[in-house]
């Protein structure tokens, strides 16, 4: 095994790439009214397997950063850290652009999944980069859930509107409304607005203090499936106070899907060893490998479908009820839907591998 091989933990490639996979389930069902339960995101308060999928992946990136960035002997140079970021970000506005294309400056969405990432990424390395320990990471992630929590339960707005946890209230929406360019996605407050950056910041600083625990310690799967479960009750715990909520990243919902990050991950780790040379198992690494270029191709794919075509409806709509008409269950079909359009990203990968064109930033 080369040095480049070494360098990173087939398991969380893994984990990585069923995770993406699922985010395209997620995205692209059919007919989001008909979907299964479980792949709709709550409305408000509550937890779907739906609003799983993107806290985890910013665990996995707090989980990744250690291992790019705290190699021995690698000099930190703030230039790449911050260009990568910066990359990050503009993809995901330029995607967010193709989608609803626009020249409004007013009607441009600069919030989104991957602006998080770039955000969620640039904390974590600035945190890695000031000390390598376990404990300073855990305690900005607290810091930042402590801060959020005493945010939403005290402050109201500069206008004097009382502290408020329903859509758009409160020190969170008035901060989306006023400090977000160009278009805010529900109009009064943002899935990915300002104040719930930082407790999503902790799903990823909480990812960097367990990589750097479990390569520090030698810490094995069973403890470390005991910190997943410790931190899965704390979030529970807090859900009288502060309800399971995606959408203003509450503390209990960060810590809840940390700890679920964690047991899967720990759960995955155990069984690696049996399931590693499986095709199926090193297909998944792969797509964890590539993970931006799938999540990207399946944006791109998403741009196209939702053009309209002469007759005024999408494509979207005229391809779900050509395969509406076989006949199954509207849940089924919408799953079916979001199926294929995920095997037709992921069929795109091995063609852009074999010209190199899968994004490295």
């Amino acid at each position: 095994m080369n040095k480049a091989a070494t360098d990173r933990d087939p398991s969380l490639d893994s984990f990585r790439g069923i995770d993406v996979l699922l985010m395209i389930l997620v995205n692209v069902q059919g007919d989001g009214a008909a979907a299964f339960a479980p792949l709709r995101h709550a409305e408000w308060n509550g937890l779907t397997f739906a609003d799983l999928v993107f806290p985890i992946f910013l665990l996995i990136v707090g989980l990744s950063a250690p291992l790019a960035l705290d190699k021995p002997g690698r000099v930190f140079r703030w230039t790449a850290i911050g260009r990568r970021a910066v990359l990050l970000f503009m993809i995901g506005v330029a995607l967010s652009w193709l989608i609803r294309p626009t020249l409004d400056p007013d009607l441009i969405r600069w919030t989104g999944v991957l602006q998080r990432i770039a955000i969620v990424y640039l904390i974590c390395a600035a945190v890695i980069f000031v000390r390598r320990s376990a404990l300073l990471p855990m305690l900005v992630a607290v810091s930042l859930l402590l801060f959020h929590a005493w945010m939403l339960l005290n402050v109201g707005t500069p206008l004097g509107a009382p502290p408020g946890m329903e859509p758009g209230e409160g020190i969170s929406g008035w901060l989306d409304q006023n400090l977000i360019p160009g278009r805010v996605l529900r109009e009064s407050w943002d899935p990915e607005g300002v104040l719930s950056t930082l407790p999503a910041a902790a799903n990823g600083l909480i990812g960097v203090a367990v990589m750097r625990w479990v390569k520090g310690n030698k810490v094995s799967n069973a403890r470390l499936a005991l910190a997943g479960l410790i931190l899965l009750v704390a979030g529970l715990a807090l859900t009288p106070a502060l309800p399971l909520n995606k959408n203003l990243w509450t503390a209990s919902f960060a810590l809840v899907t940390c700890g679920i990050g964690i047991l899967v991950w720990a759960w995955l780790k155990s069984i690696w060893s049996s399931i590693g040379e499986t095709k199926i198992a090193l297909w998944t690494v792969t797509l964890g490998q590539a993970a931006l270029t799938l999540y990207v191709v399946h944006t791109l794919l998403i741009a196209i479908i939702v053009r309209e075509l002469p007759g005024g409806a999408t494509i979207w709509e005229v391809t779900y009820q050509g395969l509406a008409r076989i006949g199954l269950p509207a849940s089924v079909t919408s799953l079916l839907y979001a199926i294929i359009a995920a095997a037709m990203s992921c069929a795109i990968l091995p063609w852009l591998k074999r010209r190199r064109w899968v994004l490295k930033v």
